[in-house]
């Protein structure tokens, strides 16, 4: 009986420590949206968060099972002053994978991946 006890004991504490590794903490920031622009030589969609210079700005492909959010915010929210943008408020998790961004002329950045939670209008 002890073995048994002390078995479940040890099953259930390491299930909990697997969840909390898995599960990083949230981010909310101000970003821009872009859609698919492969076909005008651009990129495949990505987020890039707006620290107010375009040059330092940090750029992030979402996941493939969070980029539909990407996509509905796309069809749903205006497009700010330049027609390939959409400003936003997104709330995300970084992944910690650094993955290629399929681009025009055959470029592929490397930039990291996020997990998108949600993607609200600014």
């Amino acid at each position: 009986m002890r073995t048994l006890f002390f078995l479940l004991l040890v099953g259930g504490l390491s299930c909990r420590n697997e969840k909390a590794a898995d599960q990083e903490p949230s981010q909310t920031e101000p970003a821009f949206i872009y859609a698919n622009n492969l076909a005008s030589d651009g990129c495949e969609e990505f987020v890039r968060l707006d620290h107010g210079n375009p040059s330092t700005d940090v750029m992030y492909k979402p996941t493939v099972t969070s980029l539909p959010i990407l996509q509905n915010a796309l069809r749903t929210l205006p497009t700010g002053t330049g027609s390939l943008e959409h400003p936003v408020i997104i709330r995300f998790r970084e992944t910690g994978n650094q993955v290629s961004l399929q681009c025009g002329w055959g470029s592929r950045p490397t930039i990291g991946e996020i997990e998108i939670l949600s993607i609200d209008k600014r």
